[in-house]
């Protein structure tokens, strides 16, 4: 398998169509030419020459909200899902393909089109992190290694992403359940933790929640507050104030336990080592006027 795009210097859409084209064909061969008599000898051209997965003209390809395709998102388009099939994960690969085109893919083809957008800017972010690896102007670095680095970079973050996505949709069920058994419909405790923020968002329409509480993975238990809308650090009830950047036995002296173990300066998540403190933690915490 011979990949073929542009050479000179490199964006984040021409390096994650590599990099998802590198899912399938680990040992394929980049050669990175504007001549057309060597792109014609590859065997999928991204980014350049006119093709299926150059998005360089007038006559672009356009999303349904109206984000032009550039070439991480055609290629994500014709093979996000065999990407998805190969984890071997049981999970809806449409909407799979579709959240991570929604939450990565958008962002950098929007901006290898010219297209400035208003949403996270972390994203963002992702376009100028690849731009970091081409070599300074004064630099006599090897282009084409710094192009593979750049690929190995972005391999990273796709995969991180899908992980991150499957796992989520893997933990939806765990959270429905636990939603549905409540005690307390201000408490939602969680047997083992696992991504709950957009399950619950999309489940509690009455905003009703106000502290998960999970066993981590080291033995000791957490209360975390749920923020009022996603992404945010403004809590629907912050931890007690009087809580705030304390530690062990200076927490547990205000809570009246001796198993306390933390709460964020910020009042978003504290720790305890027992189950029984961190459900008395969240009591006192409903009953504070923080």
């Amino acid at each position: 398998m011979v990949i073929g795009t542009h050479h000179g210097k490199f964006h984040a859409d021409e390096v994650f169509a590599v990099a998802i084209l590198k899912q399938f064909y680990p040992d394929a061969k980049v050669v990175r030419s504007r001549d057309d008599d060597i792109l014609s000898n590859c065997d999928i051209v991204v980014d350049v020459g006119r093709g299926k997965y150059d998005h360089h003209s007038t006559d672009k390809v356009y999303r349904e909200n109206g984000i032009p395709y550039a070439s991480a998102g055609l290629i994500w388009r014709d093979f996000g899902h065999e990407c998805v099939d190969r984890l071997g994960a049981s999970a809806d690969a449409n909407r799979v393909v579709q959240t991570v085109d929604e939450r990565l893919i958008q962002a950098i083809d929007a901006i290898d089109n010219g297209v400035d957008l208003d949403r996270d800017p972390r994203i963002k972010g992702i376009s100028e992190l690849i731009a970091g690896f081409n070599p300074p102007w004064n630099s006599d670095a090897d282009e084409n290694e710094a192009f593979e680095q750049a690929v190995q970079f972005a391999s990273h973050i796709l995969n991180n992403t899908l992980r991150s996505e499957l796992g989520r949709m893997a933990a939806i069920e765990i959270v429905k359940a636990a939603y549905d058994r409540r005690d307390n419909k201000e408490i939602l405790e969680l047997d083992a933790f696992c991504p709950w923020s957009e399950t619950l968002f999309e489940i509690d329409h009455d905003a009703s929640v106000l502290y998960v509480i999970f066993p981590d993975k080291h033995g000791q238990y957490r209360i975390q507050v749920v923020p009022k809308a996603l992404g945010s650090f403004e809590a629907r009830k912050p931890l007690p104030e009087a809580w705030a950047g304390r530690e062990g036995h200076e927490l547990g002296e205000i809570i009246g336990v001796t198993d306390a173990v933390f709460c964020h300066p910020a009042r978003f998540i504290a720790g305890a080592r027992s189950r029984e403190t961190i459900l008395k933690m969240a009591e006192l915490a409903l009953r504070s006027d923080v």
